[in-house]
């Protein structure tokens, strides 16, 4: 069977398509992969999906490309990840597939169309919840490999902290000389603190030499085996902040207002965001609109879960403020333990990418 795959960002790309393809893969079918267009994309969606084993990688394109070739996809079933779904529509209407559509939020009832979700919580308009598949993508991190190449030692008086950068290459240099403030604050209230810095497995050496001038520490390694083997992370609002609910995690979720100038803002709101003067202003009530959108949550798990479980600060903060912050949870151990059991009690089961892989290919029922 010929499946097609339609996904953008690179948390989608990583954390959903990537266990899904592997998933495909073992049951033998052939494997079309679109890289549609997306404001949040990180630059390195190719090379990423270059290591997934799919058989044609098409993309990404512009808007107007994307949806002009869209049409001449011929396949027997197809599967988004992400992205506008207009493509998605416009593909099942011209190949005449069904379309499997996965989103932790469906905001609307696709008559004709499978709508999966990960959580209880999540099931809106008639989508059936199978699981997060973030969570099979940090179960592939974990192998033997993985580990022997993961050194850090458990030392109660050494606490692990990640730093966690994300996948957006703009956003990571605009943070980098604010994370070596952020270390060094750190350092001061905790002096046998271990930092590293997370980075996926295909972020470029030219980037990760940068970061390893700076003392940063860069790692390149799966999420899975980094996080368990870590004591607290230090991120920003992301598809991360479900690898640290699967792997049991705690960290601070921060988003400085310092940064609003580099973070991407969607659809015609995006255009102007861009223009000088009233982009920054834009951006703010674009972000206030968010967090209010979601009871003043900006972590993926207490958006979720309406709950506060992660910690988080967002606004107008500092590095003082964060490193606080993460010297008082790393001297709350019951605190810390707390959070551990409370994130790994709401991860759920594996599983996810087999569930959606029967359902797309017709193994399975929408139930």
């Amino acid at each position: 069977m010929r499946v097609t795959i339609l996904t953008n960002g690179p948390g989608e790309l990583w954390g959903w398509v990537r266990p899904v393809a592997s998933e495909l893969r073992k049951r033998g079918h052939s494997i079309s992969l679109w890289l549609l267009p997306c404001p949040f994309s990180s630059g390195h969606e190719r090379e990423a999906a270059s290591l997934l084993g799919v058989d044609k990688l098409q993309g990404p394109s512009s808007f107007a490309d994307t949806w002009r070739d869209i049409s001449d996809e011929r396949t027997d079933t197809i599967i988004q990840m992400g992205g506008d779904i207009s493509f998605g529509l416009r593909m099942a209407k011209f190949s005449k597939a069904p379309l499997t559509v996965y989103s932790y939020r469906h905001k609307n009832n696709i008559s004709g169309a499978n709508l999966l979700t990960a959580f209880n919580v999540q099931s809106t308009n008639n989508a059936v919840p199978i699981g997060d598949l973030v969570k099979d993508a940090v179960n592939m991190d974990f192998s033997p490999n993985a580990i022997n190449s993961w050194d850090w030692y458990k030392d109660i008086n050494s606490p692990r902290i990640l730093f966690l950068p994300g996948s957006r290459p703009n956003i990571r240099m605009a943070v980098i000389k604010w994370l070596c403030e952020l270390r060094d604050k750190i350092l001061q209230l905790i002096p046998n603190a271990r930092i590293r810095s997370l980075f996926p497995q295909f972020m470029p050496e030219y980037e990760i030499k940068l970061w390893r001038d700076e003392g940063l520490n860069p790692v390149r390694a799966g999420a899975g085996v980094a996080m368990r083997n870590s004591d607290y992370a230090v991120t920003q609002p992301g598809t991360n902040n479900f690898e640290m609910m699967h792997t049991g995690l705690p960290g601070i979720v921060v988003a400085p207002e310092k940064f609003l100038p580099h973070i991407p803002v969607a659809g015609i709101a995006g255009f102007f965001a861009g223009l000088p003067v009233v982009g920054n202003f834009i951006r703010k009530k674009a972000l206030i609109r968010t967090v209010n959108n979601w009871n003043g949550f900006i972590s993926l798990p207490n958006r979720t879960f309406q709950k506060n479980i992660l910690r988080e600060l967002w606004g107008n903060v500092n590095a003082d403020m964060i490193a606080q912050c993460v010297n008082d949870d790393i001297h709350d151990a019951e605190g810390l333990k707390a959070v551990r059991e409370e994130l790994l009690r709401l991860s759920g089961e594996s599983g996810a990418a087999q569930r959606l892989c029967d359902i797309a290919t017709g193994k399975g029922d929408v139930s």
